[in-house]
């Protein structure tokens, strides 16, 4: 496996650049807001246990939020003091191709299908932090993106606060993407928030967002030169979605700007009611023909 996993890495990063209910004690949890393991993709989880993870089985929790429907599906896995855990997101009887290094006796815990979403990885050790990154790929076409987990930081010893991402409040986007013959942009969206008593429950996440092309009152995009198009759109988000660009701009809207590119300032509402505080955009960005692409988280924007 270790060649395989080798030989597919090695081939992708020439060509493409790279961009960038169980238990109760939970140290911290972190939030990988984007993988993929259909249509020929993989992705492959690193993770780091801190000096005080122990040796104890079930000490790492999975929850994985897959598909159009954001279906939650959990289990536990084993990570150790100062040991490093690597393995496709994906079982290999979905397709992947396992741990990276086969006689490693960390026990990680797979999706069995094929499909898309975030997931949600805690330490269920009260003194073991954890840390970790994702790495997205296609073999045939190149490294789609490396990122870090983001890190929700609480140091959590009840498990009160395992899967509690309200320190995320991003709201505001400037959302910018190319020509829509030279690339297809989309956006994954994750709707963050305290997302702990779905977890303890086993039932998928229910925060909701609504994004919208309005800044400051005003609703409408801008083409690439600086001329604005006026008119309100919407899109709605429970636990996550993707976001097209066309989710943003009417008809008449998308005529003016696509062939040209252009600019959304968009807002996120959060609906507090379901404990969401923010969302976390991953855009994906797609070249035309060649179907190499590029990942990377959109920045909270504050200017307006």
């Amino acid at each position: 496996m270790k060649k395989t996993f080798q030989k597919t890495l090695i081939a992708a990063a020439a060509g493409v650049a790279l961009m960038s209910a169980v238990g109760t004690a939970s140290a911290n949890s972190l939030l990988f807001p984007y993988f993929t393991t259909e249509a020929g993709n993989t992705s492959i989880l690193s993770v780091y246990g801190g000096t005080g993870m122990g040796t104890a089985a079930g000490s790492v929790h999975y929850v994985y939020n897959y598909g159009s429907a954001c279906t939650h599906y959990d289990g536990l896995g084993k990570l150790t003091a100062n040991d490093v855990m690597q393995h496709s997101i994906a079982s290999t009887a979905a397709g992947g191709f396992g741990k990276v290094v086969a006689a490693d006796t960390s026990a990680p815990f797979y999706l069995p299908v094929k499909d898309y979403g975030f997931l949600v990885l805690s330490s269920k050790v009260a003194a073991g932090q954890i840390t970790g990154d994702m790495i997205v790929y296609n073999p045939t076409s190149g490294i789609v993106t490396s990122y870090a987990g983001i890190d929700n930081g609480i140091l959590d010893t009840t498990g009160a606060n395992e899967g509690n991402f309200n320190n995320i409040a991003d709201t505001k986007f400037n959302l910018g993407f190319y020509p829509t013959s030279l690339v297809t942009t989309s956006w994954y969206g994750v709707v963050a928030g305290n997302m702990n008593a779905a977890i303890v429950a086993g039932a998928n996440w229910a925060g909701k967002a609504t994004l919208s092309n309005t800044a400051g009152g005003v609703s409408g995009v801008y083409d690439n030169d600086e001329n604005f198009v006026s008119g309100a759109m919407t899109k709605s988000l429970t636990c996550s979605g993707m976001v097209a660009p066309a989710d943003l701009m009417n008809s008449a809207q998308q005529a003016t700007v696509g062939p040209n590119g252009g600019l959304v300032h968009s807002t996120a509402t959060p609906d507090a009611a379901t404990q969401a505080t923010g969302v976390v955009l991953t855009k994906i960005q797609i070249i035309t023909g060649t179907k190499a692409g590029v990942l990377h988280r959109e920045p909270t924007f504050a200017a307006f």
